[in-house]
């Protein structure tokens, strides 16, 4: 089971403008891009953030800066929303976000029913300072950078993942609330047997996932370090090749880990518990790079999946860059901006040192008000 087949059409996509209602800073507002680089300066706290913020929400469903989405209502307003134009080959396409007291996606005008629908119709690539944590955090966020950019290449996976939860919070029911031990052994195996089916398609096409980005990430790398840094990944999880392979694993270590399920209260392995190594020069990155070396492997990572995404889904994705030039010397700024020349750019700053030789356009905002 391969959920991130190739494509063989090419489709050419970009955003022609996103509008505003009540979103963080912004009372109403319209903003028209280029086909290249959009360059959004202004000094801190003036709203370059919530502006990215808004695409990044009609691509990945959620917002990247919090959990909680009725944060972006304007303070005093019940409602907020964020719609774009979209232009695709076979036409252009509306997305809407609406926040009230639910969340509401809409296409072309029409709620969607699942929110699976609404993935792979804008897809962005996006990079922020928080997305040090790929590298910097625990196991949870390169968990959820998997599970993210795999949702955007899949709505099936998206889908998947909701049922393993799902399966996932029974069994752990089952574990935390059943204190009788012989009802949790006469149960337990329709659990289990649940959870790695499920469990088993999900790891491998993470598997998949950080294979096939491993050898774009790497030639970024090679760009950005002058060939002086080697990338590797490695999935820490149920080993197998196959997905039944994978299942029988996982079935093998839920059972030799149920005396421990059971004393601690809940599932211990699987999926939701699966980590990813990152290595530079054969040494685990989050403990041996630096600063610098960690911002350099989250580029690759990103500029990585712009070829991969545009070689799975046929159609090039968007780069989103929030406040990354801040930390990158003057020789990074122009590789950066050559490494992704061919790609629609939405990038904030407050100021900007070099202009990209091939189409751009400067977005001034102040105070949530764009000029």
């Amino acid at each position: 089971m391969d959920l991130l087949t190739k494509k063989i059409y090419n489709l050419y996509m970009h955003i022609k403008f996103v509008e505003l209602n009540n979103f963080r800073n912004y009372d109403a507002c319209h903003v028209d891009f280029c086909d290249g680089f959009n360059l959004i300066c202004g000094t801190n706290g003036q709203g370059k953030t919530n502006l990215v913020e808004s695409l990044v929400i009609l691509s990945q469903s959620k917002s990247p800066r919090t959990h909680h989405i009725e944060e972006v209502i304007r303070d005093g307003e019940s409602c907020a929303s964020t719609k774009i134009e979209l232009e695709k080959k076979f036409g252009k396409l509306s997305l809407e976000c609406v926040v009230d007291d639910s969340k509401k996606f809409f296409i072309n005008g029409n709620e969607i029913d699942k929110l699976s629908e609404l993935f792979g119709n804008l897809v962005t690539i996006y990079f922020s300072p928080n997305e040090m944590e790929i590298v910097s955090g625990g196991p949870q966020e390169r968990r959820d950078f998997m599970d993210t950019e795999i949702s955007q290449l899949s709505g099936n996976y998206y889908n998947l993942t909701q049922r393993y939860e799902k399966v996932l919070f029974q069994r752990n029911k089952l574990l935390k609330n059943t204190h009788d031990h012989k009802v949790i052994l006469d149960q337990i195996d329709i659990w289990n047997e649940q959870l790695a089916s499920l469990a088993a398609p999900i790891i491998k096409t993470r598997k998949n996932f950080i294979t096939k980005l491993l050898a774009p990430a790497q030639k970024s790398m090679d760009y950005l370090s002058k060939d002086a840094e080697k990338l590797n990944f490695e999935y820490i999880g149920a080993a197998g090749e196959t997905v039944a392979e994978i299942k029988q694993n996982i079935l093998n270590l839920l059972e030799g880990n149920l005396a421990k399920d059971m004393e601690v209260g809940y599932t211990t392995i699987g999926p939701h518990r699966d980590d990813i190594k990152i290595e530079i020069n054969g040494k685990d990155s989050k403990i041996y790079a630096s600063q610098g070396q960690k911002r350099s492997i989250v580029l690759a990572i990103k500029i990585g999946e712009l070829s991969l995404f545009e070689d799975v889904l046929g159609e090039k994705p968007i780069l989103v860059l929030d406040d990354v030039f801040s930390e990158l010397d003057s020789s990074r700024q122009k590789k950066l901006y050559e490494s992704v020349k061919d790609f629609q750019v939405i990038m904030t700053g407050t100021t900007f040192k070099f202009k990209p030789t091939t189409e751009y356009k400067v977005i001034k905002v102040k105070n949530g008000t764009i000029k």
